[in-house]
């Protein structure tokens, strides 16, 4: 299996940081023919990917799967959200409590489907490829997190969430079609309205990141 970062997406520092986003279905130039009978305001879930990077994509799909967890970072828990093709794996890392998450899986469970865009860069052009799947209208297991005090946005804890996709996330990946293994894992952070002021920003401490899987693995990541 091999670990991969996409392109840097504006932020600062050294590691390349990939950033996904929740986008509108109305933001994008054509629409999908999955996506009729859709809302405008649909949430489409995108990962951004070089033209190289790219090449990882199936061109012939047998094997999907789009599923959600957790980590914990000391007091905090981060949702993550993993979509899986074949043998190449696409993971985002989101702030448990951010009501644009909550507000996206909502629409997803409302209309029981979820849209997601590989976007597809190319020097000042971008081409998407898009996935779909069922979205389950049921009670999430992290749903009890979703009442939590909301924590304030802030530059170290967004800097936490992208070290984590800076090699750690692709390294402990591990294949969700128990009988196809990784081949290649793209990790992101997602990037929503309440850290769009603090992204891109140094923070202020840089101190090891200690991270907590769901079955209460740990390891050390280096700030």
């Amino acid at each position: 299996m091999k670990a991969r970062n996409a392109f840097n997406a504006g932020l600062s520092g050294k590691s390349p940081v990939a950033i996904g986003r929740l986008e509108e279905l109305r933001s994008f130039s054509e629409r999908p023919n999955m996506a009729q009978g859709l809302p405008d305001d649909m949430p489409v879930l995108t990962f951004p990917l070089t033209v190289r990077e790219a090449r990882c994509i199936p061109a012939s799909v047998q094997d999907f799967t789009f599923g959600l967890g957790h980590m914990q970072i000391a007091d905090r828990m981060l949702m993550t959200m993993r979509l899986q093709l074949n043998g190449t794996q696409f993971y985002w890392i989101a702030e448990m409590t951010d009501p644009a998450l909550w507000a996206a899986l909502d629409m997803w469970r409302k209309y029981e489907f979820a849209l997601i865009g590989l976007k597809i860069y190319n020097g000042d052009s971008s081409s998407v490829t898009f996935a779909s799947t069922r979205f389950d209208n049921r009670t999430l297991t992290d749903e009890k997190y979703r009442s939590a005090p909301r924590r304030e946005p802030t530059v170290d804890e967004f800097h936490e969430m992208a070290g984590l996709v800076t090699g750690f996330v692709q390294m402990q990946a591990t294949t969700d079609i128990p009988h196809i293994p990784l081949q290649h894992v793209f990790a992101s952070v997602l990037l929503t309205e309440q850290y769009k002021d603090v992204a891109g920003k140094e923070p202020a401490v840089k101190k090891p990141i200690v991270a907590l899987r769901a079955d209460g693995m740990g390891a050390v990541i280096l700030g």
